[in-house]
């Protein structure tokens, strides 16, 4: 009973309306907002100071994460985007934390090889805005659209690093501001959507991309559904807490989530 009375909101905002108003090409709503949660790998390259971290030798790999620590470690994005005619624009954000064990070089060569664990953990806003430069419409109503688009992302993180049973070996934040260009795809066919995005964002020898895309299924005008994948690779070169930091950093994986139109 009590069970019943939470879920009968969202079975009526899931149930109104016909079929062919479910459609994401009838539906006249400019404002979405979405919910989803991202669970990355992390792996990469990491040189501070003396010391110098590896996930892979010959090839980045993972390995099996050590004892303790153990939970759920993810990233919740928000995001929020408008569409008007053929103005787009979206502002979004990803934060959380991820961490992952790495091979440690020593740089007195005692000791060759180690495995330590480092985590990443920050938030990541992005404000971004495009003009739909192409429209095509197939004999089967499936709808393309090309909406290249500028903007700035802030690239905001923590590493940390235990090694040898020291606390706090490293722990440093890098972080910068910079410009990105990209392009968004959507993709539309009857109650499904496609949604291709990538974008690129340099300044000085600092630079990020992205890439991921979202397979949704609309579930009534005012909610849909959606999973997808998400590939994020962060560079950083330059000095922090007075040594060099060299990080090359690659937060990869699934996403879901809840989107709502409004």
């Amino acid at each position: 009973m009590i069970v019943s009375l939470f879920l009968q909101p969202f079975y009526n905002l899931c149930a109104q309306n016909s079929k062919e108003d479910k459609y994401y090409i009838n539906n006249n709503r400019k404002w979405k907002a979405d919910i989803p949660i991202w669970v990355p790998g992390f792996r990469g390259q990491i040189a501070y100071g003396e010391f110098d971290f590896s996930s892979g030798e010959g090839g980045e790999r993972e390995f099996e994460r050590l004892n303790g620590d153990a939970g759920l470690e993810f990233y919740f994005v928000g995001r929020i985007s408008v569409k008007h005619k053929k103005i787009w624009a979206q502002i979004d954000a990803f934060s959380g934390r991820v961490g992952s064990t790495f091979t440690y070089t020593s740089p007195n060569e005692l000791i060759e090889k180690e495995i330590v664990n480092i985590d990443i953990h920050g938030t990541i806003p992005r404000c971004i805005g495009g003009y739909s430069v192409f429209q095509a419409t197939s004999k089967s109503n499936i709808k393309i659209e090309l909406i290249p688009y500028l903007g700035f992302r802030y690239v905001n993180f923590r590493l940390q690093s235990d090694v040898f049973g020291n606390n706090d070996v490293i722990n440093i934040q890098p972080n910068w501001f910079e410009p990105l260009i990209g392009i968004y795809v959507p993709v539309i066919y009857k109650r499904f959507k496609l949604e291709l995005l990538c974008d690129y964002g340099a300044t000085g020898k600092n630079y990020s991309w992205v890439i991921s895309n979202q397979y949704r299924y609309r579930l009534s005008q005012l909610v849909d559904l959606h999973i997808g994948w998400t590939h994020m690779h962060l560079y950083h070169d330059g000095v922090v807490n007075g040594n060099n930091l060299r990080s090359s950093v690659r937060l990869f994986g699934p996403t879901a989530g809840i989107g709502f139109k409004f």
